[in-house]
């Protein structure tokens, strides 16, 4: 049944007059691995081993198509001549594994970053980003054509670097998607108004593209499915009319569907809160109007769902950027029947969304190699010259890779984990599907390359010390500090702790918050979603600032702002006396006392659990530590703390 449900996926699917080798693609997204925003030896081997590990097709990084355009620092200068021999290399690194390449090109008009580069941000009007809340200049009809000029001579450097084609990104960041907006063109002209006029610049893009192109290369467009605007954005209806209109031009060889804009940045990444497949509603639409091929993206991560859309016809492919990230070897393992082996995608954006993060390069929670493939073609796993006796102690993420890439190395390894199955810290997000999955991967990887998992083992150092191991490797975590202010009388538990078991929480809440991240986001959750009533203290400006970066404040809010009795920003629990709490204002010095509290539950900064640490470190010949014990840290820098160990023993 499940060979049936991949077949479509994996067969070949013919655009324009490429052949794809199967309908998975991986799609543009920004990287920071930019050398002089140019194409790096770092990009060659990422985009290699996505080819090598079985995607269809390759949609580069964006490419910039003028210098008034520049997003983030490391953007990569499509518009340069420079830009060639790196398409050069790219390609030949993809085609020598059977993969369609093709370039993104792209103006980020409003969304770019003035600040960037100190110049001012072209639009067609005067609407400012929500996000910087700059004021964009209105271009003229001579921008109009510079910028146009500026897509075929990017597409031309393509065509010169032996790339297979061209996609024009009309979707999320998109100046083009501005044009087509009413919700950001409100232009009195020629390229404003009707939706004809809305389209006049994109059509003049896409028929300078093809005519350098020429006939046997790619032409692509990334439209936007649904701005999800709360005004006067593109629909669903608006979009399967610009596909039509777009389709009679006989230029386009493919059409991707994504959904948000500017209201639901959200979305550009989306977590875990949001629904998979969020525009293949908007994408099947598209695909019932047109004879072109419709791709979908948007939280395709998981394989069988992947498959199921395209095997019951609603789109012709998937855009998998996030899952590949994650897994490269993805559509390998399902050509092999290995669906069970692949490492899915948490949707939790860790270290993937980088287009403003300060030139932070692209990394992944879960694939500790992610971004870095190419120091692991030069110095990747070997196996060990000597076997050694390895002994990890707790079974949390940096535990569980430890012990992985030291099994997988020759070690013979044993993991003690003092909980019921390993998971560690992620055990608080378990009842969320893809960090369950993960946890079921996780032990099914450590079987099968032999590493002996003892659950329920509370250890102790003489425990280890009879052990013997040459190697020790302590991943035993944190523990969540005790608040600093006094409670009396009143039952007190972690927000970890409640997130697992939020029944042996009270009725009624005083919830205290100094992280404002993924723990305290989990927990609230699951109190509200048993009827609990929450008060809810921080002392930060808003709740759950650490959920920014990962884009899951939006969909948390929602929840949050609609479930929480009271909410106190910028304010102090002064102290918990039986079901009497006393809450300050840190500005403004308003005291409110709240009564009938129940239980407190508390979320401090962690602290290093190094008690094992300490006493072991001088009677053990080899000891390491890592993730949290060494320093409280995310998914990311646990995960990789874990790798590095056991690549080193």
């Amino acid at each position: 049944m499940k060979g049936h449900l991949y077949k479509r996926i994996l067969s070949r699917l013919k655009i324009g007059n490429i052949e794809l080798p199967n309908r998975i693609v991986f799609g543009a997204h920004p990287t920071n691995f930019a050398s002089r925003n140019l194409l790096s030896d770092r990009h060659v081997a990422y985009y290699r081993e996505r080819a090598r590990g079985g995607a269809g097709m390759i949609v580069l990084e964006e490419q910039l198509v003028h210098p008034s355009d520049l997003p983030y620092e490391k953007a990569l200068f499509g518009f340069s001549e420079e830009i060639i021999p790196g398409y050069r290399r790219v390609a030949e690194a993809v085609h020598e594994h059977g993969a369609v390449v093709v370039a993104q090109l792209n103006h980020s008009g409003m969304q770019s970053e003035g600040s960037t580069a100190m110049h001012v941000l072209w639009a067609p009007g005067t609407v400012p980003d929500v996000v910087s809340r700059e004021v964009p200049k209105a271009m003229e009809e001579s921008d109009i054509a510079e910028v146009t000029g500026g897509f075929a001579r990017a597409a031309g450097h393509a065509v010169a670097g032996g790339l297979d084609g061209v996609e024009i990104n009309a979707a999320q960041f998109s100046l083009v998607r501005q044009f087509m907006s009413p919700l950001t063109n409100r232009r009195a002209d020629s390229y404003g108004g009707s939706l004809a006029n809305r389209l006049r610049f994109c059509i003049e893009i896409l028929k300078a593209v093809r005519a350098v192109l020429g006939e046997d290369r790619l032409l692509g467009i990334r439209l936007c499915g649904d701005e999800l605007a709360p005004w006067g954005g593109l629909t669903p209806e608006d979009a399967a009319e610009i596909a039509v209109e777009l389709e009679k031009l006989d230029v386009l060889d493919y059409l991707t569907v994504s959904a948000g804009s500017l209201y639901s940045l959200h979305l550009s990444a989306a977590t875990f809160y949001i629904e998979p497949g969020f525009a293949v509603e908007a994408a099947a639409k598209i695909k019932k109007a047109v004879r072109l091929p419709v791709f979908a993206e948007g939280r395709i991560h998981r394989p069988e769902y992947a498959a199921r859309i395209v095997d019951e016809g609603l789109v012709d492919g998937v855009y998998m950027n996030r899952a590949l990230i994650c897994d490269p070897w993805l559509p390998r393992k399902l050509e092999r029947g290995e669906v069970e082996r692949v490492r899915e995608c948490l949707s939790c954006n860790q270290g993937c969304q980088v287009r403003h993060a300060m030139g932070k390069p692209l990394s992944c929670a879960v694939n500790p190699v992610a971004g870095r493939e190419y120091e692991e073609e030069t110095a990747g796993l070997r196996p060990a010259g000597a076997p050694k006796k390895v002994l990890v102690v707790g079974g949390g993420p940096a535990g569980m890779e430890a012990a992985r890439t030291a099994a997988i190395r020759g070690h013979r390894v044993t993991l003690w984990e003092a909980g019921p199955a390993p998971g560690g810290a992620l055990a608080a997000c378990a009842h969320i599907g893809e960090f369950a999955r993960l946890l079921k991967t996780w032990a099914r990887e450590l079987a099968d390359c032999g590493v002996a998992v003892v659950t329920g083992k509370y250890c102790r150092p003489e425990d280890v010390l009879a052990e013997r191991p040459d190697a020790l490797v302590l991943a035993t975590g944190s523990r969540t500090a005790k608040p600093a202010f006094p409670v009396r009388k009143c039952p007190a538990v972690t927000a970890r702790e409640a997130a697992v078991k939020p029944d042996g929480v009270g009725k009624t809440v005083l919830f205290w918050d100094e992280v404002g991240d993924r723990v305290m986001a989990r927990a609230v959750e699951k109190l509200l979603a048993g009827g609990k009533t929450v008060y809810f203290v921080t002392p930060d400006l808003f709740a759950g600032g650490k959920l920014a970066a990962t884009l899951e404040l939006t969909p948390f809010y929602r929840r949050f702002m609609a479930g929480a009795a009271e909410i106190f920003t910028s304010s102090l629990v002064i102290e918990v006396d039986g079901g009497r709490a006393v809450v300050e204002n840190r500005f403004g010095g308003r005291t409110v006392t709240l009564t009938g509290i129940d239980t407190l539950v508390y979320n401090c900064w962690p602290r290093p659990d190094e008690s094992l640490y300490l006493a072991l470190k001088d009677r053990v010949e080899e000891v390491y530590r890592a993730g949290d014990c060494l320093a409280p840290r995310g998914i990311a820098e646990a995960v990789r703390d874990g790798y590095l160990i056991g690549k080193s023993l």
